[in-house]
């Protein structure tokens, strides 16, 4: 059996991870992995994702790195008992691209930067969650792909900044 997902070089925004068979929404892709590493150890949040207020997962060299971000995302991060998982929100042809909204995962993390998906829906800057339209974090929260507010309350990531002068 082929592996369901494989990396491939994406022009102007490094790798990506691109489906290898048909994925309907719902439907778990991968894992993130890595070493969880708190928020002072890190000085390059490229490949790192937020999994509690002042905690994030390192890169781990594996898929889970490559996938890119979307303004029009066809997968989510969700916590589940394993940890972080990306699961498609909707249905995914072989061959395409998968990706999710960073905004979704990004809380402390101080960064922005120019976005390349080239969707209709761009908006042009990826930032954390708090840069989003609120029209959009509002959908975000009520379809539950917002994986911190599963486990934390605003207070509690925002105490968590505060404390690390975010």
């Amino acid at each position: 059996m082929a592996d369901p997902y494989y990396i491939e070089n994406c022009p102007g925004r490094g790798r990506g991870v691109f489906a290898n068979k048909t994925y309907s929404p719902g439907d778990y892709i991968l894992s993130f992995t890595g070493k969880q590493t708190p928020i002072h150890e890190i000085t390059d949040f490229t490949h790192f994702l937020q999994i509690a207020p002042d905690i994030f997962l390192s890169p781990s060299g594996k898929a889970d790195d490559y996938v890119n971000h979307s303004c029009d995302p066809n997968c989510a991060v969700y916590f589940e008992s394993d940890g972080p998982v990306l699961r498609a929100i909707t249905t995914i042809a072989p061959d395409q691209e998968l990706s999710f909204d960073y905004g979704t995962i990004m809380f402390s993390e101080p960064t922005m930067f120019q976005c390349e998906c080239g969707s209709p829906n761009c908006r042009g800057l990826i930032g954390n969650f708090y840069s989003l339209p609120e029209e959009l974090r509002k959908k975000y929260q009520t379809e539950n792909m917002v994986p911190l507010l599963s486990r934390y309350s605003l207070v509690e990531i925002q105490a968590a900044q505060n404390e690390e002068g975010c």
